[in-house]
């Protein structure tokens, strides 16, 4: 059950990063910030901890405004794809 619930709020943190268009957008981004760096550092020495960690990196840098697109579109798929695989 706690993993189908991490793995919901993973597809939220994915979609989250699509919300900075809007005013709204970046304490979205931040929350979900700090639930994936919460999340990852017990664990920092699987390699989805350290991904996850990575992504929050670059949601920290796409809230500030010094992120590529392109980052930010694969950091939120990374996040999605692991939240859709954790309901299996």
């Amino acid at each position: 059950m706690i993993v189908i619930l991490l793995g919901l709020l993973d597809i939220l943190a994915g979609l989250s990063i699509f919300t900075l268009k809007f005013t709204w957008g970046a304490p979205v981004v931040i929350f979900f910030t700090i639930y994936l760096l919460v999340k990852s550092l017990p664990y920092i020495k699987s390699f989805a901890s350290i991904l996850d960690a990575l992504v929050a990196i670059i949601f920290i840098s796409a809230v500030i405004g010094y992120t590529l697109p392109i980052l930010n579109v694969l950091s939120a798929l990374w996040l999605i794809q692991k939240g859709v695989v954790s309901f299996f």
